[in-house]
Order: C-alpha cells, then sequence, then structure tokens
C-alpha cells in the first residue's frame, strides 16, 4: 500500500511538473520581428494586427519586450484572430506620428489606433478586446448635415470633426492618435472624419484649405470651435479636457449654414463674370451695363403698365 502512495505520489508530481514547464515555455513565446514591407501588406490585406514599435538601441524597448510576449503569449492561448508582431523601422513610427517607443499599435481594417494605457500585459489585453471595432466615424457631403444636425440645433450631441486628405502625409500621421481620440471620447463626443479629397460640399461650407489640412472643429449648440494646430496633435487626454471645459476658452464661431442649389448656382455666376473680366475687361463692362439697362426696362414695363391702368386719358369719370 506505501508503494502504491510513492507511485502515485510520483506521478502526481511529473504530472506537475510537466504542466508547469509547459505552460513556462508558452509564458516565454516570443512575438515575431517583421519586415516594414511585410507589416505594410498585413495592413493592407486588413489583418488584426497588433504591433509594438520599437527602435534600434532602445534600453525601454528591451524592459517591454517581456510585457508584450506575454501579450502575445495570451493571444496565442486564445487562438486570437488579432497576430502580434514586432517592427523595428523607425521611418514606420515617424510615419504614424509616433511620439515614443516602444508604442503598441492596434491595426484593425487597415486604421489604426494608438494604446495609451500602461505598460501592463492585462491592461494591454483587454484593450485589445474593447478596440478591434473602428470607434471613428466617416462623414460625407449626403449624411453629414443628417447625423450631425451641426447647423439645426444638434440633439445627436456634441462633434469633433476633422477635415483631412488621406493622401497628405500630416493626415496619415494623424490617424492611429486620432482613433485613440476617439476610444477616450466614446459615449461622450463623436468623432468623426472627413475626406476632403471626396466631399467637395463641405470643403465650401466649412471653408477648409487643403494646405491646411488637417483642420478639425468642435461643434456644440450650433456653434464652432476652431482646434489650434498644437491641440490637435496633442494626446487624447489633453482633447478630453478641451471637450469638456477647454473649448469656452477658444473664440466661438457660427455654424455655417448647408449650401443649397442656389448658393452654387450664384457662386458659378460670379466666378464665370470674374473670368470674363480678368481675360477681357471691357466686355464684362458691357455685360454689366445691359443687365442694368435689363432691369430698368423691365421695371418701366411693369411699373408703367400698371401706372396705365390705374387713370383714363379721358380723365375721370363724373359721378352720378
Amino acid at each position: 500500500m506505501a508503494s502504491f502512495y510513492r507511485i502515485f505520489t510520483l506521478m502526481f508530481m511529473l504530472l506537475i511538473f510537466s504542466i508547469s514547464s509547459a505552460t513556462a515555455q508558452v509564458d516565454i513565446e516570443p512575438a515575431s520581428e517583421i519586415t516594414k514591407e511585410t507589416f505594410q501588406q498585413r495592413v493592407d490585406t486588413g489583418d488584426l494586427l497588433l504591433v509594438n514599435f520599437v527602435g534600434p538601441g532602445c534600453k525601454n524597448c528591451k524592459e517591454f519586450a517581456p510585457i508584450f510576449n506575454r501579450v502575445n503569449t495570451e493571444l496565442l492561448r486564445e487562438s486570437s484572430e488579432v497576430k502580434a508582431v514586432v517592427v523595428n523601422d523607425m521611418e514606420t513610427v515617424r510615419r504614424f506620428d509616433i511620439r515614443k517607443i516602444p508604442s503598441v499599435v492596434l491595426f484593425r481594417k487597415s486604421i489604426p489606433i494608438l494604446y495609451e494605457g500602461h505598460n501592463e500585459a492585462e491592461e494591454i489585453f483587454e484593450w485589445i478586446g474593447e478596440s478591434k471595432k473602428v470607434q471613428g466615424r466617416y462623414l460625407n457631403d449626403d449624411d453629414f448635415e443628417h447625423l450631425t444636425q451641426a447647423s439645426t440645433g444638434s440633439t445627436t450631441g456634441d462633434w469633433l470633426v476633422q477635415f483631412c486628405d488621406p493622401e497628405r502625409p500630416q493626415c496619415e500621421a494623424l490617424i492611429a492618435s486620432w482613433e485613440a481620440v476617439a476610444y477616450r471620447l466614446k459615449g461622450k463626443v463623436n468623432v468623426a472624419t472627413v475626406d476632403i479629397s471626396k466631399n467637395p460640399n463641405l470643403v465650401k461650407r466649412f471653408s477648409v484649405a487643403i494646405e491646411r489640412t488637417p483642420y478639425v472643429v468642435f461643434i456644440k449648440d450650433e456653434k464652432l470651435y476652431k482646434l489650434h494646430r498644437k491641440m490637435i496633435y496633442a494626446p487624447s487626454i489633453q482633447l478630453e479636457n478641451f471637450m469638456s471645459v477647454g473649448y469656452t476658452e477658444s473664440r466661438v464661431f457660427k455654424v455655417p449654414k448647408e449650401r443649397t442649389f442656389f448658393d452654387d448656382l450664384t457662386e458659378s455666376i460670379a466666378n464665370k463674370l470674374k473670368d470674363t473680366q480678368a481675360s477681357v475687361p471691357g466686355l464684362f463692362v458691357i455685360i454689366v451695363v445691359c443687365l442694368v439697362v435689363f432691369s430698368l426696362v423691365l421695371c418701366k414695363v411693369f411699373c408703367g403698365g400698371s401706372s396705365s391702368r390705374g387713370f383714363s386719358s379721358k380723365g375721370p369719370k363724373k359721378g352720378v
């Protein structure tokens, strides 16, 4: 009987040792490092990619590596669709305007979101679960006013809107931090983007200068507040403070009304007249004179006609 207990105890200890060894092996599973070319290919395919951006000779990156490896381990254990990788390329870091390394960025459908929490595996893993869905919205000429109700007394809440051209490096660099802003302000402020290359009516309505993009406005209670360039690139916590109280210290503008067909027509006529004046100055004067004469003739016809109907050429009739 005693030998049976010894054998059982020995087998149990071997089992515990095997489990511990297997766990230890999984716990040290490192995330694979990929080249910037491979990284871009996987981003373009829309993969759910968790990237640890590091740099050569970075001491903090080496200290963070075991934490990121723990996150990678947990993703592998759960057979998650999110794959963790390491990218060691400063050109890519600068492209996404990443201010410090190491930095963790989650790409979903090619859209990145920057992690701004503590360097703790559990917190990062929880953040991944909450960030799989793209937070920011995209507005266009057709649905902007309907969704924001910007100039009609909004009942859909406050809006933080970025006007940007995705082809401009300044705009591309803002994408990761902009999604982080949308994540932080979720449930408080609606965060959206307008692609100015596809929405000319909104560009005209808000007088957006392409060379000054990204251009960001905060819309609240039919009022518009323009964000300073430094504020646009500020950490999301500073933007959150601006949305709460900081906007009250900024200059306030009236939200421009939605453009109508008549607005576009008159602007088109004005532009054509300007072009005519520039090419043939004398012709412009002739056109203006003709318009004035035509207006006077119309006035004479209608006003004169009504006057002639009011009196007889023979004078008023005598009473009975």
